[in-house]
């Protein structure tokens, strides 16, 4: 069993995408791209040279827009995509992108994928990786209903390098740092073309084990002078109940001689995602114990079949487990907790770039680009969780799948007044659900310069680069807390709900709680939950500078051409952690949380009516949410301004420092063609990391016959005062260098054979390595003991006595494959 599994997610993206073109201008006279289809020898009538429809069927790889283009004198693409000359057919918009993509694919010598825009700023998606995802072999993962990672050949994202124009994109997340681009961050009104290379070629660079993907845009050069788009459009959400905008453009100019030329675009998009989830958390084997804690009914699957290795079954540990009534459930699997989220989300992103382009020397062109993509995201999550905390004095039956193993719902109910629980001399008080919820403001910036100078002249090429990209990305601010509908005062216990159902019998998570929960909550009978009340956050920065030189002799004959080249490029990778605490005293030493207010839930913490517009992720009888605005004013009033701590000794700095050189034979005849090459690749690694020894001492107030006092309210009810941060642990931190160096030889070949005109055979194989993510490098690592005492306090939440760790490993060894 897995230690997490969904149960149902739906991004409430389902939107009316009301979007049209209220501005739209082509700038030129005729679209850039024409290109001569096919030559005839007496002129045909327009009407007789348009394409039909379909005419590129058994090609689905390849990505077109249905969107209308200009074509030249006022046609459009729907109604005349081709226009007649004396001798030539000049195919435009929709067939021509297509037809320019089928070339590419069809004479590359590798495995490779094109996708081109139809004309300037009309990229076939949004979103470049949705454009991507129609792609054999690709598969992508959504951010709010977006593309946002891409894999090649179901590899995990890190395995699949993203360039752009060639080199390197750093985009920086909140979170830890990663390899793969989040293609969240770039606007696809930038793109003129995506390649994605499914087997590699010596020349390119290495990192991909999945596979290599190079995005390509327009320079002043390939274009008319005067050239671009102008567009508005607006998207309506049926979940958000609002209409937001984006606006875009881009103009190219060159001079007549063709010597200087600038390009500038710049794109602004504003939107508002509705997301609704649900998810369970770790399945756990339920099974009766006997008096010494033996499981007595191993754990089994579906068919009742025990496992070949039953040390790796995750069984609960301790006095908890379901106790159903006259023991009918006996064992079964059940999860820790079942999950509901309400997700709201501002998003505001932009787009700039800046090229120019000049030839000094009537062999030399200089290229020269700018970009800068920028990312905000301000959020909250509402949070009901109805946890295993209820399972030793609350849970009242549950169902089960037909096979009789896998709980498909489970009810809690608080026992009658004087029964159960409630009839011990201090009333126990039932937890559930959590309500809790996490505020984040944070920001991504990624900013790219690169400078390119080709020399061409007759048979020989060489081309320099040099360039640098550098992001940055993470929270500003960031708090999570979470609540209870309860109060635990001696003397005063009450219940602020008494039921809790989950059912997921039906396909959806459906959530059931007390009627008056939410008039409950704000009535005050609730408290906060001041262990899972936090402001941590993540922050990041990548940036990475290089140095290239391609060299290119072209030949005559059955060997076509020679490569040789070589890359320099300097990575660094930057994460820290911190905090934004509110201090009680004016020393910044006791944390609001640490005080006797910090666990007051005050009615204003609460909306005043439960969340509505539920409608998809999940069902629930009542939604009551944190009203994050009054928390956090009441914070600051209170206490003044959050104070930014930042934890110094939980960050991690890594440097990969890589020279690279290949040699590339491009050889053909007839209907063969392929090359056959090597790179080698020189890795000197570096870095800065963290280790940590944490010892988690106690966690709860002792009782009056000490830290093992049976008789202490402690379990289910979870009635526990909650010691200070700093007695309940105590943190030895340390730093650690690294270094370490590695050469890697990378040889391939591809060919291809073209039997007919529409039949193509290719065949490659090469030897492929993607290096470690930077979070399996650089994370820390920690050892983590509890004593008798933890493990006392918080047994009913799966702990134990004793020492556990994790953490990152500098000696990791690139993914190795062979590419076939």
């Amino acid at each position: 069993m897995s230690a997490t599994k969904t149960i149902y997610a739906v991004p409430s993206h389902r939107r009316r995408a009301l979007r049209f073109l209220l501005a739209g201008a082509s700038l030129s006279a005729a679209l850039a791209g024409t290109a001569h289809a096919q030559e005839v020898a007496p002129p045909l009538p327009a009407a007789a040279a348009t394409p039909q429809t379909g005419g590129t069927t058994g090609t689905p790889d390849v990505v077109t827009p249905a969107s209308t283009a200009t074509a030249p004198s006022g046609q459009t693409a729907d109604t005349a995509s081709a226009v007649a000359g004396e001798q030539d057919i000049v195919v435009t918009g929709y067939r021509r992108s297509i037809e320019k993509s089928l070339n590419q694919k069809r004479e590359a010598n590798a495995f490779v994928d094109v996708i081109t825009a139809e004309d300037i700023g009309k990229f076939p998606d949004k979103n470049v990786a949705d454009a991507l995802q129609r792609v054999p072999g690709v598969v992508i993962t959504r951010d709010g209903g977006e593309g946002a990672r891409v894999s090649i050949r179901g590899l995990q994202s890190d395995l699949t390098l993203t360039l752009l124009n060639g080199n390197f994109l750093a985009g920086a997340d909140s979170g830890d740092p990663q390899r793969s681009f989040n293609y969240v961050l770039l606007p696809s009104s930038f793109i003129a073309s995506t390649e994605v290379y499914k087997s590699p070629e010596a020349r390119l660079e290495e990192g991909g084990v999945g596979g290599t993907i190079i995005l390509n845009t327009r320079k002043p050069f390939d274009v008319p002078a005067w050239s671009g788009f102008v567009s508005t459009e607006g998207t309506y959400s049926d979940t958000t109940e609002k209409f937001e905008p984006q606006l875009g453009g881009q103009l190219s100019w060159k001079n007549e001689d063709e010597t200087f030329g600038l390009l500038v675009g710049g794109v602004w998009q504003k939107r508002t995602n509705r997301e609704l989830r649900s998810s369970s958390e770790s399945w756990l084997w339920w099974s009766d114990r006997d008096a010494q804690g033996n499981v007595l009914t191993p754990a089994t699957d579906v068919n009742g079949k025990p496992f070949a290795n039953d040390d790796a079954i995750s069984y609960w540990p301790g006095r908890a487990r379901p106790r159903a009534t006259a023991r009918i459930i006996r064992a079964s699997w059940a999860p820790q907790s079942v999950n509901a989220q309400v997700f709201d989300q501002e998003r505001e992103r932009y787009g700039i770039q800046a090229t120019a382009q000049f030839r000094p020397f009537e062999n030399v062109t200089v290229t020269s680009n700018y970009f800068r993509f920028g990312y905000s995201s301000d959020y909250t999550a509402n949070n009901l969780k109805i946890p295993e905390w209820g399972y030793n004095d609350f849970f009242t039956g549950a169902t089960l799948d037909k096979s009789g193993t896998i709980f498909q719902s489970a009810n809690f109910a608080v026992p009658a007044a004087g029964t159960g629980c409630l009839a011990r001399a201090t009333p126990c008080t039932m937890e559930t659900p959590q309500i809790g919820g996490t505020y984040s403001r944070e920001k991504q910036v990624s900013n790219t310069f690169e400078t390119e100078v080709k020399y061409s002249q007759d048979r020989f090429d060489a081309v320099l680069k040099l360039g640098k990209t550098k992001s940055s990305g993470g929270p500003s601010a960031r708090f999570s807390v979470a609540s209870k509908p309860r109060l635990t005062i001696p003397g005063q216990e009450q219940n602020g709900n008494l039921v809790s159902n989950w059912d997921i019998s039906n396909g959806i998570a459906d959530f059931t709680f007390s009627p008056e929960l939410q008039q409950n909550i704000r009535n005050g009978i609730a408290q906060i939950d001041v262990g899972s009340t936090n402001s941590s956050f993540t922050n990041s920065d990548l940036a990475q500078r290089y140095l290239q030189l391609d060299l290119t002799r072209r030949f005559d004959g059955f060997l076509k051409s020679v490569q040789i080249g070589g890359k320099w490029r300097d990575l660094s990778i930057h994460r820290e952690t911190g905090r934004n605490e509110w201090y009680a005293d004016a020393a910044n030493e006791i944390r609001y949380q640490d005080t006797a207010a910090g666990a007051v839930a005050r009615p204003e913490f609460f909306y005043e009516n439960p969340i509505g517009n539920i409608n998809g992720g999940f069902n629930a009888n009542v939604v009551p949410g944190i009203n994050f605005d009054k928390y956090l004013s009441y914070l600051n009033a209170t206490y003044g301004d959050a104070v930014r701590v930042n934890e110094r000794d939980f960050v991690y700095d890594l440097g990969e420092r890589v020279f690279a050189g290949y040699a590339q034979a491009n050889f053909g005849t007839g209907g063969l063609r392929g090359n056959i090459g090597v790179r080698m690749a020189n890795t000197r690694q570096s870095g800065n990391t963290s280790d940590r020894l944490q010892y988690l001492n106690d966690y709860c107030v002792n009782g009056p016959n000490g830290s093992f006092d049976p008789n202490r309210p402690l379990g289910a009810d979870g009635n526990c005062q909650v010691l200070p941060l700093s007695v309940r642990e105590t943190i030895v931190n340390t730093r650690a260098d690294q270094t370490k160096t590695y050469t890697d030889w990378l040889p391939s070949f591809n060919i291809s054979y073209e039997i007919t005109p529409d039949l193509l055979v290719r065949g490659a194989v090469a030897k492929v390595i993607s290096r470690p993510s930077f979070a399996n490098l650089g994370s820390e690592r920690s050892l983590t003991y509890r004593s008798p005492q933890y493990a006392f306090d918080r047994g009913q939440f799966g702990e134990f006595e004793g020492w556990s760790g994790s953490g990152g490993n500098s000696e990791l060894n690139p993914f190795l494959g062979m590419a076939v």
